[in-house]
């Protein structure tokens, strides 16, 4: 991204962010992600192509801004004050609560484009490293006979591939179901 978020913003740099991440997500419900052109996102945000990229070097930058955005929305509050056990199903629960107030945003969504497509991959993989980034930060309090950056990647991995189910993919499962599969493949190695 061009732009350093990390600075304090200007309020024509916050709303021009804000508005060409509104009109990403509107469009993507209308249309797949592959499709959906930088001019298009330009005349509906109502922007030159040239403010665009004073912000992004394509939409690719755009889909992780607004991954961005949406991360610093879900919380994960006091996560290392967890017992090590509980932690991967806390972030479980906090991150399937928080995707699930967007079930039907991401049904409409999905219903344009493919689960191996640029948007569901990209929606993959930013999910996948939030997970992982958050479990290597707080250190288990027991040994486990894998280094605690594989157990970490593993549980980031399964948690993830549940979330994909639960969300992304067309035969979703509920809250009660996830848990149910999370318990059954974490479970046997706490």
């Amino acid at each position: 991204m061009k732009y350093d978020t990390n600075k304090k913003m200007t309020k024509f740099a916050e709303r021009t962010l804000k508005e060409f991440a509104k009109i990403l997500f509107w469009t993507l419900k209308t249309k797949p992600l592959e499709k959906i052109t930088i001019n298009e996102l330009c005349e509906k945000a109502n922007y030159p192509r040239a403010t665009f990229y004073n912000y992004f070097d394509d939409i690719n930058d755009l889909l992780n801004y607004c991954w961005q955005r949406i991360a610093s929305d879900m919380v994960v509050d006091n996560y290392d004050s967890l017992t090590p056990e509980k932690r991967p199903y806390i972030l479980f629960e906090r991150c399937y609560d928080y995707l699930n107030g967007y079930r039907d945003n991401i049904a409409k969504i999905m219903t344009h484009n493919t689960n191996d497509g640029r948007f569901a991959e990209s929606l993959r993989k930013y999910i996948r490293q939030q997970i992982y980034t958050i479990l290597v930060t707080c250190p288990p309090s027991k040994k486990y006979q894998l280094s605690y950056d594989q157990m970490s990647e593993h549980y980031a991995n399964t948690i993830h591939m549940i979330l994909d189910w639960s969300f992304i993919r067309k035969n979703q499962m509920d809250k009660e179901e996830a848990m149910e599969a999370l318990r059954y493949l974490i479970g046997g190695i706490q």
